[in-house]
């Protein structure tokens, strides 16, 4: 009686660990299922989120590209803004310049007893500013019509040279202005040398 007690008694214990085990067996295989499963999500979103940065980064790269090539754009200069009319004017205005200015001096040379030291220092300093001012004009102008120089659209090149060309014309108007009157104050003071003489003449007075 007493060791059927304990074989019933050791059989229950043995049925109850056994079905303890096989509870705790299916509950690991069941976390491990789902370990598999969230293993496999991970790794789906790993590839999900390595393609996107993939395709971003090819995107970033792209829109880089583009960028570079529209800037590259702005550096070379449309032909037609390089055959602008005013380009050309700019560069015969500074030459007009040029000859008007030295026409003077030259005139002022050969009339040197018309003009005292100061007169024909003042005369020399006002041409040299003004020739200075269009060497400056130039200057500028040439990374505008050339390539690889500045990056400017055609609409800002074309603003920079009428800009160039409104300074190069008043240099010209006035270098003509300051000639004319230089001249006129020239002709003036030989007249009235003139007439001194001529009024010495009908007196007799000889110098």
């Amino acid at each position: 009686m007493k060791k059927l007690l304990i074989y019933c008694l050791l059989t229950g214990l043995l049925s109850g660990s056994l079905q303890a085990q096989n509870k705790q067996a299916k509950v690991l295989l069941e976390q491990i299922a789902a370990l598999h499963i969230y293993i496999g999500y991970v790794q789906d979103g790993y590839s999900t989120v390595k393609n996107g940065l993939d395709v971003i980064g090819d995107f970033k790269r792209g829109e880089l590209n583009l960028h570079a090539g529209y800037f590259s754009s702005l550096r070379m200069v449309n032909p037609a803004v390089k055959e602008y009319i005013k380009v050309a004017e700019i560069i015969a205005l500074q030459a007009k310049i040029l000859q008007s200015s030295n026409n003077t001096r030259n005139l002022l040379q050969q009339d040197a007893d018309l003009f005292n030291g100061n007169e024909l220092a003042y005369v020399g300093k006002v041409y040299d500013k003004l020739l200075e001012d269009c060497e400056r004009i130039l200057n500028d102008l040439e990374p505008v019509v050339t390539d690889g120089q500045l990056e400017m659209k055609d609409d800002e090149r074309m603003e920079r040279i009428d800009m160039l060309h409104a300074n190069m014309t008043d240099n010209y108007i006035f270098c003509k202005r300051f000639g004319n009157s230089t001249k006129v104050l020239a002709v003036s003071r030989i007249k009235e040398e003139m007439d001194i003489q001529n009024a010495r003449a009908l007196r007799g007075i000889n110098d």
